[in-house]
């Protein structure tokens, strides 16, 4: 059986590894299709697990992360919660 302790639900590591600022704004973000988990869009309570793909897509990049480890609370050194696969600029005007 998996081990519960070895997942988290996609919108509050979002927020723990500090990709987005709020937990309400990762789970907005997954309702409207802009965050993708190993290349599916995926709910805000999807589970998470080490070694999964994250997608964003912000307003002005593109962002491809591979996740590292499930932090635990919310921390200052969230540099080792992921690793950036690929950083792309957004070039369409959008305002």
């Amino acid at each position: 059986m998996d081990d519960p302790t070895r997942r988290l639900r996609l919108d509050l590591y979002l927020k723990r590894s500090r990709l987005v600022k709020r937990r309400s704004l990762a789970a907005t973000l997954c309702q409207n299709g802009y965050v993708k988990l190993n290349d599916r869009e995926a709910p805000p309570g999807k589970s998470v697990r080490v070694g999964d793909h994250i997608e964003i897509r912000y307003a002005r990049e593109h962002l491809l992360v591979e996740v590292a480890e499930l932090p635990a609370t919310n921390r200052k050194d969230t540099q080792s919660a992921y690793t950036i696969i690929s950083r792309e600029p957004v070039n369409e005007e959008i305002f």
